[in-house]
């Protein structure tokens, strides 16, 4: 068995993963807010998919669920013909991805902040 030498530990971050609930119940977290964003870029359902690596159907039950624990649409579809289907965010869903977005970046920031004020006064040191 080969040994990996020693690493600078110094060079540590703290990463997050965050989600929302709603009365308890989940709600969304990084990879449904990519699928949202990219259904807001791409204008289709299957794009957007395509953007978090989830397939149509997973991605379908996601958006369902999302709908479900608020009680309310995120998507509007047409359905396809001869010009494709479409998809469109609701404006509560774009609420959502910004609120969403902006606490994400509130939370790393404070936690970057809090982890380098850790080390100052507990550094990592290497025995």
């Amino acid at each position: 068995m080969t040994r990996r030498s020693a690493r600078d530990i110094r060079s540590v971050q703290p990463h997050l993963k965050g989600w929302l609930s709603l009365d308890g119940e989940f709600l969304v977290g990084p990879r449904y807010i990519k699928l949202l964003e990219g259904i807001d870029r791409t204008g289709t359902i299957r794009e957007g998919c395509i953007a978090t690596r989830m397939s149509y159907r997973t991605c379908l039950s996601r958006l369902r669920q999302m709908e479900r624990v608020l009680g309310a649409p995120i998507v509007i579809t047409r359905r396809g013909g001869s010009d494709g289907g479409h998809a469109e965010l609701t404006d509560l869903a774009r609420r959502l991805i910004a609120v969403y977005r902006q606490w994400r970046e509130e939370v790393e920031a404070s936690s970057q902040s809090l982890f380098r004020d850790l080390l100052r006064t507990r550094p990592l040191k290497q025995s």
